[in-house]
């Protein structure tokens, strides 16, 4: 079942739900499924899993811009293709927004023109680049203005980033503004390589505000979130497991309250 209209989904669906809050599921737009096709299997891999809400996370980056006006009309067309085909996966808007020039994501961020997770401005996804040389060195800043403004940063998969490899204590002033982390399942899985496997770890036991999430791109990139919480339940124990799993519930919980 596809969701309403800007991601609003009536709270029965909370029961037994769980969310994927970072997956790259809208077709044609990034660098995640080509077209329509490998879209619904990402969906019906994800439906396998048991993940029930998924919020779509295009990226607004330097190379793709997506903002909330290009995001919400493919995030529509897609919610009429899952209904279509009859997936039982529940969609909502949001898009991966990266920051590497703090002046420029403030003016957008204050014009309104992202697209948070749920379209909504409780919680707003953010990554940085790839290069190290982009990352700002006021980032802690820029986390603490948007908690000012009542928006929860979720930091994408802090443990991918060579910046935070090289020096993971980079991550203490995030978490002192009060960024939350979102550690990718392939990265514990090793798909990401070792460094990765490594820092994703360590963010786990050293980061209470965790969440996990499958940055799924494409079939082939989609690892579900069910293998996640079990190497965390096999590493970390049943209770850092089902700690990661009630804060998601908490945030979907939050993203379909009423307004």
């Amino acid at each position: 079942m596809a969701a309403a209209p800007a991601g609003r989904s009536p709270a029965k669906h909370l029961d037994g739900a769980m969310l994927d809050l970072h997956c790259h599921i809208l077709p044609g737009v990034d660098d995640g499924p080509a077209d329509l096709g490998e879209a619904l299997e990402v969906a019906l891999l994800s439906v396998a899993d048991g993940i029930t809400h998924v919020i779509a996370t295009p990226h607004c980056h330097r190379h793709i811009h997506l903002l909330r006006a290009d995001i919400l009309p493919h995030f529509e067309r897609f919610a009429a293709d899952l209904a279509a085909a009859a997936v039982p996966l529940i969609i909502l808007p949001g898009s991966e927004i990266q920051l590497t020039d703090p002046a420029e994501y403030r003016r957008e961020f204050a014009a309104g023109m992202y697209c948070h997770l749920g379209d909504r401005p409780d919680f707003t996804l953010l990554e940085f680049s790839w290069d190290p040389l982009l990352y700002p060195p006021d980032a802690a800043d820029v986390v603490a203005w948007v908690r000012d403004r009542g928006t929860q940063v979720i930091v994408a998969h802090p443990e991918r980033y060579k910046v935070f490899q090289e020096a993971p204590d980079r991550l203490g002033p995030l978490a002192a503004a009060g960024a939350w982390f979102q550690v990718t399942v392939d990265s514990l899985l090793g798909n990401h390589g070792s460094a990765s496997r490594a820092l994703g770890e360590e963010v786990l036991r050293a980061y209470p505000d965790v969440l996990l999430a499958t940055d799924a791109h494409r079939p082939k990139r989609c690892s579900g979130l069910s293998v996640g919480y079990a190497w965390v339940r096999d590493r970390f124990g049943p209770d850092r497991a089902a700690d990661l799993r009630a804060r998601a519930d908490a945030v979907l919980a939050r993203l379909l309250a009423p307004v």
